[in-house]
């Protein structure tokens, strides 16, 4: 059933030019259309009516995020059933005394493939000039290589069940180089500058979207991923 308004919205879309508005339009009408669940679930979850809630993204045509609000992240999931989600969920509550930023606490929907969080302190890497960033990229690439670290020092092999989390709850869009001595680690998989947040001295207060928080069988595989979003930023 929740499929249904992810159809509509992605087929009204395809009428509108332009890849950008397209790719808002679509978001904005599948969030319209999903808002009677989401006015529940925040409700239920949080006591609180559903009063404004604001298109965020959909970079692909299976996910939209959106803010309830103004304090609460909500995300849709298209093609990820209710028990994945909790397993990213599981692995989050697991890794968290292990990292020294903050995570946020995610509570997950009932019956949809849907999940919430309050919204973290700190600012977008966008809110700042890009030549403040370039500037201080020794220092962001530091912090960047010690939450990986940090994340690379809990012991899969404890992980209770962990051969469900060879493969993450959505379709791994960076396949994992060949490694002659890899170890298998925790991979965040989605190491993108916008889901960290900063203080006003780009200091790393706060890492988000671990909904593809996986194992991963190369310890190189977020650094790769890094450097990747990194060299668009830059270029």
């Amino acid at each position: 059933m929740h499929t249904v308004p992810f159809f509509i919205g992605n087929t009204l879309a395809c009428l509108v030019p332009g890849s950008v508005r397209r790719a808002r339009f679509r978001g904005k009408i599948n969030l319209i259309l999903f808002r009677p669940w989401i006015a529940r679930f925040i409700r239920r979850e949080y006591g609180e009516r559903l009063k404004t809630l604001r298109f965020v993204r959909q970079r692909t045509l299976n996910r939209v995020v959106g803010v309830v609000n103004d304090k609460y992240y909500v995300k849709i999931f298209r093609n990820v059933t209710n028990q994945q989600i909790r397993d990213f969920v599981f692995l989050m509550d697991y890794i968290r005394p292990y990292i020294h930023v903050d995570i946020p606490k995610v509570v997950v929907d009932k019956k949809l493939p849907m999940y919430a969080c309050a919204k973290n302190v700190g600012r977008e890497i966008s809110s700042f000039k890009k030549s403040v960033v370039l500037k201080n990229e020794k220092h962001i690439f530091d912090q960047i290589s010690n939450i990986i670290k940090q994340l690379q020092s809990v012991d899969v092999e404890k992980i209770p069940n962990n051969e469900r989390y060879l493969t993450n709850m959505q379709d791994r869009r960076y396949p994992e180089l060949p490694c002659k001595k890899c170890r298998r680690v925790l991979g965040h998989f989605d190491m993108n500058l916008t889901n960290f947040l900063f203080d006003d001295k780009l200091n790393i207060i706060s890492a988000i979207d671990w909904d593809a928080l996986s194992i991963a069988n190369n310890p190189e595989t977020d650094w790769r991923i890094f450097m990747r979003f990194w060299n668009q930023y830059r270029g």
